[in-house]
C-alpha cells in the first residue's frame, strides 16, 4: 500500500509499517500535526525503493521494526547507507528496544507502541522538526 496524505509540497515524511491501520492511523495524526506531505509504504522494500530514488526527497522517516522483508533496523541501516543524515524514528511494540539500543542502531527516536501523541510531538519537537500544536498533542 502506498498512501499519500498531501499537505503541502515543501515538506515529505515517509512512514513504513507492516500494519496498513497503523499508517492510516499515524498518517492522519501528522496530519494534525505538520504541514508535510505524508507518504505511507506497508512494504519495507518499497519504502527503500522510493527513499533511494530521491534520498533528500524526505525529512523524515518513521518506521517499524517487526516487518517481513527486512526489519526497522535493517531499513534504517540501508537508508543511512545512501543517506547519512537521514532523520528516521524507531515506532515499535516489540519491548527488545531501550531508547539507547535505538540510537546505536542509527535511530533519531524511539516510539514505543502504543505511544501517546504527546510522545510523537515531542519526538518532532526533540528533532527539530515543525509541528503544529493542536488538541491532538496535548
Amino acid at each position: 500500500m502506498n498512501t499519500f496524505v498531501t499537505m503541502t509540497e515543501n515538506t515529505r515524511w515517509m512512514i513504513v509499517d507492516d500494519d496498513e491501520q497503523i499508517l492510516l492511523l499515524l498518517a492522519a495524526v501528522l496530519k494534525h500535526m505538520t504541514n508535510a506531505e505524508v507518504e505511507c509504504y506497508s512494504s519495507p522494500a518499497a519504502a527503500l525503493t522510493a527513499f533511494h530514488a530521491t534520498p533528500g526527497k524526505y525529512e523524515l522517516v518513521i518506521t517499524d521494526f517487526d516487518m517481513p522483508e527486512m526489519d526497522g533496523v535493517e531499513l534504517c541501516r540501508r537508508m543511512r547507507a545512501i543517506a547519512p543524515d537521514q532523520e528516521i524514528f524507531l515506532a515499535t511494540g516489540s519491548g527488545f528496544f531501550t531508547a539507547e539500543a535505538a540510537y546505536q542502531a542509527g535511530f533519531a527516536a524511539l516510539l514505543n507502541k502504543p505511544f501517546p501523541v504527546s510522545a510523537l510531538h515531542a519526538a518532532l519537537a526533540g528533532a527539530g522538526l515543525d509541528t503544529e500544536a493542536t488538541s491532538l498533542a496535548a
